[in-house]
């Protein structure tokens, strides 16, 4: 049998948690707020400060990676099981086969291929969708979050400048 020419391996190997847990490392994710002067903020101590948290959101950024590796694997998974039987098809036509079996093969396989991209694309918006619920469900609290932080910027601005 022919070598798949549907492996998306190597496409889908940004999505493997070890390498997603990289972008999340806390040094990192801090670099673009190196201070420009010694006397804004302690950054190492901000980062040390969080440490506990900088890590669980790591190991949630980890499993939510280790998630999307399986929705691609499951994803896979549906194209491979909808080609599998087309392809042996195919393969017992080319040997076996006149013109309107091979046309008859070439269709079936064509129907195989659109219907498991379009359960693919289905498992994908589902995803998507729950992604997109998922951020709505704490928007409220990104914003509640970070009218805080002004607050808290704003009334140590203001005791700075009376002391």
């Amino acid at each position: 049998m022919a070598d798949n020419p549907f492996d998306f391996t190597k496409m889908f190997s940004a999505f493997q948690p070890d390498q997603m847990m990289r972008m999340w490392n806390p040094q990192a994710m801090m670099k673009p707020f190196a201070a420009p002067r010694s006397d804004m903020f302690d950054m190492e101590a901000v980062i040390q400060a969080n440490q506990r948290n900088f890590e669980a959101m790591a190991e949630a950024n980890r499993a939510a990676a280790q998630a999307y590796k399986d929705l691609l694997d499951k994803q896979m998974e549906i194209f491979e099981k909808m080609t599998l039987a087309a392809r042996q098809q195919y393969e017992w036509a080319e040997d076996t086969a006149g013109p309107d079996t091979m046309k008859a093969r070439t269709k079936a396989m064509n129907d195989a291929v659109e219907e498991a991209l379009e359960l693919m694309k289905k498992l994908a918006e589902t995803t998507r969708e729950a992604n997109a619920e998922a951020y709505k469900a704490v928007q409220g609290q990104v914003k509640d979050a970070v009218d805080n932080v002004k607050k808290a910027g704003s009334a140590g601005s203001a005791a700075g400048s009376r002391g």
